[in-house]
């Protein structure tokens, strides 16, 4: 083999080798700008996941209002409202449901009295059951019967016996108090000075409301008739009235805002048939039924104008009270007076319709008021009637 022909094979052997070795060295490169420009991964922030929601937990109705008088209890915006009426009405939830909603306000501060520390148990055992449920952390100091929620809300649950009991809260402040069983108290003394603790800073976002639940009957009867059944038709608002005299209360004379009533109050009547918890089987009802005449109206019917040793026990205003109607000139007409000044004097104005039915069309009651006087006020009413 010549020598030219040697060197030929020799460059032609070597030539792919040498074309691999570039192929390879160019793969090399390729590879290695693709890892240059690959994009680093981006770094996420850790957070942390909330706990799963018990679904029947979140769904959990702690208290729900009875439809009806329970539900316009705890809804009504007068200052003052009376929940009354027949036994197992559904007072006490109601009572302890109200201040609720003030629970996450700071600046509130409630009180809720019985007459007695002793009565006041069912109120705090009752309470136990509900507020731990409804609003979680609220702690309830026993030494002082109180209430306090993480907000730093409260609400003291008290007594008020007697009279000078109330300067237990004098100097105090509070936006809602509530009594329970009003007709326990046997006069309005104590309900209307705690009217002097009704109050809040300005910008608190907090109204004032005054509170009560009773049934007909008790010491205090009549005084709590006076203020809120007489008044009005139940269940509507009305503008608050003197229980003597059955005159608004208004704003005095010379003040900016003279001759506008003070604020309203409402009376809300429940029986045992707005409460389907108790009603529905029967047996409260049939205990209520056994009662003697005059308790079972007050228990059963909610009737406030029956009281034990009332002279007409009969007496029913679904039968008795009539809408107010013009009298005609031609009726006779009479007055008739039971006079005391220690105790009421009444007067009672008459007229005889032509089937001889009588229809008292007028009544005035006072008291430590002398006979000259009384005389005066009679004529001053009767003026331009033919008596």
């Amino acid at each position: 083999m010549s020598e030219n022909v040697r060197q030929t094979l020799k460059m032609h052997g070597t030539t792919p080798s040498a074309t691999k070795k570039r192929k390879q060295k160019r793969g090399v490169l390729k590879k290695k700008d693709s890892v240059q420009l690959e994009k680093k991964p981006k770094t996420v922030p850790a957070t942390v996941l909330p706990e799963p929601i018990e679904i029947e937990k979140a769904q959990e109705v702690i208290f729900e209002a009875n439809p009806g008088p329970q539900t316009d209890f705890l809804s009504a915006s007068e200052q003052e409202v009376l929940y009354g009426g027949a036994a197992g009405g559904g007072k006490s939830f109601a009572m302890l449901a109200d201040p609720v909603r003030y629970f996450n306000n700071p600046l509130s501060n409630k009180l809720l009295v019985r007459r007695s520390t002793e009565e006041l148990r069912e109120l705090i055992s009752v309470s136990k059951q509900l507020y731990p449920r409804a609003i979680p952390g609220i702690k309830f100091l026993e030494r002082e019967k109180t209430w306090i929620a993480p907000s730093g809300a409260s609400l003291w649950l008290s007594y008020l016996d007697r009279d000078d009991d109330v300067s237990r809260y004098q100097g105090q402040a509070f936006n809602w108090i509530g009594f329970d069983e009003l007709t326990q108290w046997p006069t309005p003394f104590a309900w209307n000075y705690m009217r002097s603790r009704l109050r809040t800073t300005k910008n608190s976002g907090l109204d004032l409301y005054q509170r009560g639940t009773t049934n007909p009957g008790g010491a205090g009867h009549q005084w709590v008739k006076k203020t809120f059944v007489d008044p009005a038709p139940h269940n509507t608002s009305f503008d608050a009235t003197d229980p003597e005299t059955q005159e608004v209360i208004a704003w005095p004379k010379g003040h900016s805002r003279e001759g506008e009533p003070l604020f309203k109050r409402r009376f809300i009547p429940a029986t045992l048939f707005d409460n389907p918890y108790l009603a529905d089987d029967g047996m409260y009802e049939a205990n209520l039924l056994s009662l003697p005449e005059h308790q079972r109206k007050q228990l059963l019917e909610g009737n406030w104008d029956v009281n034990e040793g009332a002279a007409f026990p009969e007496w029913n205003r679904n039968i008795h009270v009539v809408e107010p109607y013009e009298i005609p000139s031609s009726w006779a007409k009479f007055r008739a007076c039971d006079y005391g000044y220690g105790s009421y004097t009444g007067v009672v104005w008459f007229a005889v319709a032509p089937d001889e039915q009588l229809v008292v069309y007028r009544e005035m009651y006072c008291s430590k008021v002398i006979a000259t006087d009384l005389a005066d006020m009679i004529l001053e009413v009767e003026e331009g009637e033919k008596i």
